[in-house]
């Protein structure tokens, strides 16, 4: 049955890409973050998460994200920010599709004692630095790091306080939209097309 469906995958791919694939289709909106520690490159799950996809682009674009810092880091764990003082903010209906793995880019929220519903802080998000499966089903992931892994692995080694607050914080500089090859995804079809 596996190899039935893997043969009519292939098969589609052949229909669709032809015998070469156009490398347009793998250009993709992804987010830059210039840090002072260097680059994060963050693609998006446009179809599984498009109200947080739609959320996030519009901060960036505001630039909301200029100048914040990530203010928990917990080495192995997460590095997170976009933290503010406003409070009536309006939530972002949870979008609950993806696992938690290295590199993953999901939504903050408040526990679920206050938050049964799961729904999304509409500023903070966090970066996965290893798979968290205790975390899957309870979080939105909206994105991956695509480039960059390197910056957030050096950014999780800050020394913090007891609560999980940089004694130096590491500042976002700038962050903006930009198209990336998705170079992966690219040599993936191209793989199962040849």
């Amino acid at each position: 049955m596996k190899i039935r469906l893997f043969l009519l995958i292939l098969l589609l791919c052949r229909l669709i890409y032809g015998s070469s694939l156009d490398s347009t289709a793998f250009y993709v909106d992804s987010a830059v973050l210039e840090t002072e520690k260097g680059n994060i490159m963050i693609t998006f799950f446009e179809k599984e998460a498009p109200n947080h996809v739609i959320n996030f682009k519009k901060l960036i674009e505001s630039g909301f994200y200029n100048g914040k810092i990530f203010h928990r880091v917990i080495e192995d764990f997460v590095i997170q920010t976009g933290k503010t003082e406003k409070k009536d903010l309006e939530l972002i209906d949870p979008e609950i599709n993806k696992i938690h793995f290295r590199g993953a880019v999901g939504a903050g929220r408040k526990d679920d004692k206050v938050n049964p519903d799961m729904k999304s802080d509409p500023t903070e998000f966090y970066i996965t630095l290893r798979p968290k499966p205790e975390l899957d089903g309870k979080y939105t992931i909206f994105g991956r790091v695509a480039e960059g892994m390197d910056v957030v692995e050096e950014i999780s080694k800050m020394h913090t306080n007891d609560k999980d607050f940089p004694d130096e914080p590491v500042k976002i500089i700038k962050v903006y939209l930009k198209k990336y090859f998705d170079k992966e995804r690219y040599e993936y079809m191209k793989m199962t097309i040849h």
